[in-house]
């Protein structure tokens, strides 16, 4: 007998639902490769950063975060009890941590390494799958785990001694495959998406929020030590007023939002809903907070002096990211046009009516305490909309 996913009923064992909802302690332990990866990815984008470094960090961040979502699904899928699971998530530790600590130079010199990483995650998520695809009554083809996993691996693994723009051609071939993929059913239908667990998806994005989060702390904090002054210290607390409204907003709104959004795509089979506001949207946010936490490190370094012109982007963008990935993810699971333009408007308006000139001329702790209390504001307004709206029943 099997479940949805061609998993033999018996492999869940008595804990197997306790595990399903909840994340176990070898998922914690393989996230923390994550805390490196965004320390170092980050790092590019303090002080001054242009263009390229705003670039570079998107240009490596994604297929770490891509190789991160792809382990997690897999993981709610089949459950981190199985000692399978867990090899594999030993497996692909030191393939993340080969990909961050080449990422310093990533785009140049140890590109091919990081290249080689890629396609190590890739390899250990093909021989999970390929086992599942093999096993008797999965309704999954042979076809899919090749083309997903195998074939990027392939791909990733010659762009390693591919010279310059080769390489990089090669690595968007490979990331597009896999995208493009993901949106075709064929042979898949729904029944991993029905299998899926909401509660422990939820968990698992907020467990990578936590991650991103402490490493904004730990960026205030590591500049404020380098610079231990009283206006520092100002807006070193200004900066964590700004990181826990955003921590607030995310978990004390936003996961149960998700948990009843997704709970609703789930019963609908709304395929689409869940693939967008598991695998593609919550990028968004991170890069969010990681880009503005790099803005407040910097204002926290030099807090009498207007920002520069990179750490402006930073911050503004930052802002935006984060209150448009929210504002996307709540219009994906249904909540009303209205309800959602009643805080993101008002974000939009101050972001470029306040905040943008206040970074412009204003010394950064000005900057910084202009960002608290925009955060504050839209915390409030996105509570007042969203309690409305439930009580109302308005769209």
């Amino acid at each position: 007998m099997s479940d949805v996913t061609g998993r033999p009923a018996e492999d869940t064992g008595a804990g197997g639902a306790a595990e399903e909802h909840r994340a176990g302690w070898f998922e914690l332990f393989f996230d923390l490769v994550f805390v490196v990866t965004v320390s170092v990815l980050a790092h590019v984008l303090h002080g001054d950063p242009g263009p390229t470094e705003f670039g570079k960090f998107l240009v490596l961040f994604f297929p770490a975060w891509w190789a991160w979502v792809n382990l997690s699904v897999t993981v709610n899928l089949f459950g981190s009890a199985s000692s399978r699971v867990q090899a594999m998530l030993l497996a692909a530790m030191p393939a993340l941590g080969l990909m961050a600590a080449a990422s310093p130079a990533g785009l140049a010199e140890r590109a091919w390494a990081y290249a080689l990483g890629a396609a190590w995650v890739r390899l250990v998520l093909f021989l999970i799958w390929f086992r599942h695809a093999r096993s008797p009554g999965t309704p999954l083809p042979l076809w899919r785990p090749v083309l997903y996993c195998l074939v990027p691996a392939a791909l990733w693994a010659v762009s390693a001694v591919l010279p310059g723009a080769a390489r990089f051609a090669v690595w968007g071939v490979a990331i597009a495959l896999e995208v493009v993929l993901l949106a075709v059913r064929a042979g898949m239908g729904t029944a991993p998406y029905e299998r899926m667990s909401v509660e422990h998806l939820v968990e698992r994005i907020g467990l990578f929020v936590v991650i991103v989060l402490g490493e904004s702390i730990f960026t205030v904090v590591a500049a404020f030590e380098e610079h231990f002054t009283a206006a520092s210290g100002v807006t070193a607390l200004l900066s964590f007023v700004v990181a826990a409204e955003l921590a607030m907003i995310f978990f004390l709104w936003g996961t149960g939002s998700a948990t009843r959004g997704l709970s609703r795509a789930q019963t609908g089979r709304a395929t689409q809903i869940m693939r967008d506001t598991v695998m593609y949207l919550p990028f968004v946010l991170v890069c969010g907070i990681t880009v503005l936490a790099a803005a407040l490190g910097t204002a926290v370094s030099a807090p009498h002096d207007v920002l520069p012109a990179g750490a402006r982007w930073a911050l503004c963008g930052g802002v935006l990211a984060f209150y448009t990935a929210n504002a996307a993810i709540s219009l994906r699971y249904g909540d009303g046009v209205r309800n959602v333009l009643g805080w993101y408007g008002p974000c939009l308006v101050l972001t470029f009516g306040m905040l943008l000139p206040a970074a412009l001329l204003l010394p950064a702790w000005g900057a910084v305490a202009c960002t608290a209390a925009l955060v504050f504001l839209l915390a409030k307004l996105s509570k007042w909309h969203t309690t409305r709206a439930r009580t109302t029943g308005g769209a």
